[in-house]
């Protein structure tokens, strides 16, 4: 299990990477998919800052986490998207569920599963 965990959470992070790199060097296209469309330059450095550096940095730490085993770095990866679910949570609220980007709401919950049980397991193993 704990093999299991480290792969999908290393798995994860390298998609995290290939997302956070597409946006910064990819920037208008990737922005498109985003629904994010004709972009000024303030919005392509918005983009490249702030959306690239969400997934760059918890593609980081996490792989960080994998690498030295250490359930301790997860957190911040956590809190991430955390914050992230809570923003699309309002947009839900608000604006409805197009908007709110339910298929990504959904991936969001689902690695925020994975996070919680990859640190309970390896607390345990390595406690």
């Amino acid at each position: 299990m704990m093999m299991l965990s480290r792969l999908l959470l290393a798995a994860v992070g390298v998609l995290f990477l290939l997302v956070g790199f597409n946006l910064l060097l990819n920037t208008t296209e990737a922005a498109a998919t985003l629904g994010l469309i004709d972009l000024a330059a303030v919005g392509r450095g918005t983009v490249r800052a702030d959306i690239a550096g969400f997934f760059i940095a918890g593609a980081v730490i996490q792989l960080l986490a994998v690498i030295r085993r250490d359930p301790t770095l997860l957190w911040p990866v956590q809190l991430l998207l955390v914050l992230a679910l809570s923003g699309r949570s309002l947009t839900l609220v608000l604006d409805g569920p197009v908007a709110a980007g339910i298929p990504s709401m959904l991936v969001e919950v689902a690695i925020l599963l994975l996070l919680f049980w990859s640190k309970r397991l390896w607390a345990r193993e390595w406690g």
